[in-house]
């Protein structure tokens, strides 16, 4: 194949490809449902990260002969920068202003964000990706990725400039590029190793998903790309062949990166040992088509409606979070206003992203710095409308920034829901150690006379107790199920109770499958799944078959209002209720919506009131059609 080389060139489709993966963020924030893989823009964008500044670097050390690691930093500093300030600013201010309970926690978020090392503040603070209780979402999370392209631009120029250094020239006199791509390969590997082998399924993942360590390989493939097939390496005189090449290379990187995104959800197993690294390979092929330039690929990606996109993709990305918490704070009932809601809040993300684009990135990008001190005088005497905005979420989110070093770090983790949920799992844990052993044996297990007092008050009759206490059985199930543990199990002391924060139907079926085989799963299973994400028919169908017809399965629908899935959800378990005989849906929904004051802020999870009333109503639905 013969190519030709020039100065570093602008890939227009890579703007487009920042487009779709900007796109799929926020497809997957909107709806988790139909976007299970939307999360997997992001690796687009480390990948292109990893390309853009190898290429750069290398480009720079062939031509001068060295690298102006300062200048280099200095540049990313003023595009990046400007925009994350404002955006950390005004978040700060609107939680000042509107929601304080975001307040702990604030000024280390700060902080360690500008210091460009968020993700291993989150991880050291056990702030979880996946699990969220009553309005403690952080609206940061997102800005782990930001954390790891910033240590990426400190350490990799170093490790380039060392390698180029050592292995300088080739016997041709060209540069030896070869240490770099070798390293980047090699890097790539261990990254995606550790992923694999600190993955525990069952475990929340957060550790793996943030890791600089183990999400590397992403950047660094790209960074392999950029040493194969430099920017200014394009093809000579193209024939059929070499397009219809290209073309096939890229619809086999586009293919793969929609089956993902469309498959695999953020705590797969899959996805943690190898599926997130398939991606990235994905994402090679289909940059290696667009920087070939013949084909289809990079014409596709350029259009108008990308480039607007993708030159303020950074904007839409960062603010999108925030956009989507302070939002849907106020507005709750998402579920029964999916369309509607879902366009005003795109419309905010993409009106406040063309505000800080216009008026921030693009005038601060081109600000020399270095004349700073001596414009100052001119800057505050010729005060604009941009000026003063800036000036007021400095003020008002500084004052913000300073109250939260007085607010007690630990209480965005510590809620009253959050305590509840710990605390009952460390009881359920203890607690099944030894019913598996009694269920095993065949030993009787009793509620106390207290509990029995405390069942009939809260709506049991004496003859539903005694009923409740003799039945074997199991019960699995999320947050929720977990929520209201303590009192579901004093109800049924013979059920062995499965529960697990933020868990998908999905990943319940080798759970429950295994229960069955350790001979836990009694003659009635309670299943309380789908608060985190939809139930597919094949979910459905593969717990029913380990379930199997001598056993009844009774299954609690869902109350998230919050979420775009609530509805089809229990759509969904009404019609399966038709199809299998031994399945009966139990409609907390409907009896919930009652009584609102029975749950916490985050509408889906029973307080202190509610989870002795959800334990009840659950019993009282059981025990109409239980198997004795």
């Amino acid at each position: 194949m013969e190519t030709n080389t020039s100065k570093n060139r602008f890939i227009t489709g890579f703007t487009g490809l920042r487009a779709l993966a900007v796109i799929c963020v926020i497809l997957y924030h909107l709806n988790q449902n139909i976007f299970s893989g939307g999360y997997l823009g992001v690796p687009v964008f480390l990948t292109l990260s990893g390309y853009l500044v190898t290429d750069h670097l290398i480009n720079e050390y062939q031509s001068t002969g060295h690298f102006r690691y300062g200048h280099f930093w200095y540049k990313r500093l003023k595009r990046l920068y400007p925009t994350l300030i404002v955006m950390l600013f005004a978040t700060a201010t609107y939680i000042t202003l509107f929601q304080r309970n975001l307040l702990a926690n604030l000024w280390q978020s700060v902080v360690t964000n500008l210091a460009y090392v968020y993700n291993w503040y989150e991880i050291a603070n056990g702030q979880s990706y996946f699990q969220n209780f009553a309005g403690s979402e952080s609206p940061f999370t997102h800005l782990w990725t930001l954390a790891i392209e910033g240590q990426f631009y400190l350490i990799w120029p170093l490790i380039i400039v060392i390698l180029l250094y050592l292995f300088n020239k080739n016997k041709h006199g060209r540069l030896n590029k070869k240490s770099v791509f070798f390293v980047a390969i090699g890097l790539s590997i261990l990254s995606a190793i550790l992923m694999a082998v600190l993955f525990k399924p069952g475990t929340d993942p957060s550790r793996v998903y943030y890791g600089t360590d183990t999400r590397m390989f992403s950047i660094l493939l790209g960074a392999a790309l950029a040493v194969i097939w430099p920017s200014s390496r394009t093809v000579k005189n193209s024939d059929q062949g070499q397009k219809i090449f290209f073309d096939i290379v890229g619809l086999v990187g586009v293919v793969g990166m929609v089956w993902l995104i469309f498959t695999v959800g953020a705590q797969s197993k899959f996805l943690y040992r190898g599926g997130m690294v398939l991606f990235s390979l994905f994402t090679v092929l289909i940059m290696w088509a667009i920087l070939s330039n013949i084909g289809k690929w990079n014409w596709l990606m350029t259009n108008p409606i990308f480039d607007w996109i993708g030159s303020r993709s950074y904007e839409i990305y960062v603010y999108q979070l925030p956009v989507f918490i302070f939002f849907e704070d106020k507005f709750k009932n998402v579920a029964d206003h999916q369309l509607l809601y879902a366009v005003i809040e795109i419309l905010l993300i993409v009106g406040i992203s063309e505000l800080s684009y216009r008026f921030v990135e693009v005038p601060f990008g081109k600000y020399d710095y270095k004349q700073l001190f001596s414009e100052l005088y001119h800057f505050m005497s010729h005060t604009r409308i941009r000026e003063i905005i800036l000036g007021i979420l400095a003020i008002i989110g500084g004052v913000g920034i300073l109250q939260s070093t007085t607010v007690n770090p630990k209480q965005a983790n510590h809620t009253e829901l959050a305590n509840r949920i710990q605390k009952n799992a460390k009881t359920e844990k203890e607690n099944n150690k030894n019913l598996a052993k009694d269920i095993k044996s065949g030993k009787k297990v009793k509620s106390s006379n207290k509990d029995q007092s405390q069942l009939e008050k809260n709506g049991l009759t004496t003859a539903q107790v005694k009923e409740a206490q003799n039945l074997s059985g199991t019960a699995v199930g999320d947050s929720v199920m977990l929520a209201g543990h303590d009192d579901l199990q004093k109800i049924f002391p013979r059920f062995y109770i499965d529960t697990q924060v933020s868990r998908q139907p999905a990943a319940a079926v080798p759970d429950i499958k295994s229960l069955a085989n350790q001979g836990l799963l009694g003659k009635n299973v309670i299943i309380g799944l789908g608060t985190n994400g939809n139930i597919s028919p094949e979910t459905m169908k593969q717990i029913m078959d380990i379930a199997g017809p001598k056993r009844n399965v009774f299954w609690i629908n869902v109350h998230i209002p919050t979420e775009t899935w609530q509805n089809s959800v229990n759509a969904m378990l009404k019609d399966s209720q038709k199809k299998y005989k031994n399945l009966y849906i139990i409609d907390w929904n409907d009896y919930i919506n009652q009584h609102p004051s029975w749950l916490y802020s985050d509408q889906a999870h029973p307080n202190n009131q509610g989870a002795p009333k959800y334990a009840t109503f659950v019993a009282q639905n059981v025990l109409k059609h239980a198997i004795k």
